[in-house]
């Protein structure tokens, strides 16, 4: 089974709102699908491309592991909050299988 990763390069707009009602809960909401957060830092070594202010990795067991907890409705419940406090144009949101 390949594991899933969610990978988010976040521009927020609205940081409290952003904070408060999305990314400190979405770990929670993950680890309900066995999914763990690897990485969440504002800070990175900046070589090319686009700044960020948060950069995000979670790991999931599998694909389908991860696809679950995005269709969840504890996830769809806080949705919302990082497309309307983020610059979705300017960051990115995806879903990679892991190499086998």
């Amino acid at each position: 089974m390949v594991k899933g990763y969610l990978i988010a390069l976040v521009k927020m707009t609205n940081k409290e709102d952003f904070v408060g009602n999305y990314s400190s809960k979405v770990a929670d909401i993950f680890a309900q699908f066995d999914g763990k957060v690897l990485v969440r830092s504002p800070s990175a070594t900046h070589h090319e491309g686009r700044q960020f202010d948060v950069h995000v990795i979670a790991e999931f067991p599998s694909v389908e592991k991860a696809t679950q907890a995005l269709e969840s409705p504890g996830y769809t419940a806080i949705k919302p909050h990082r497309l309307s406090n983020s610059d979705i144009n300017y960051g990115s949101f995806m879903l990679v299988p892991g190499l086998q």
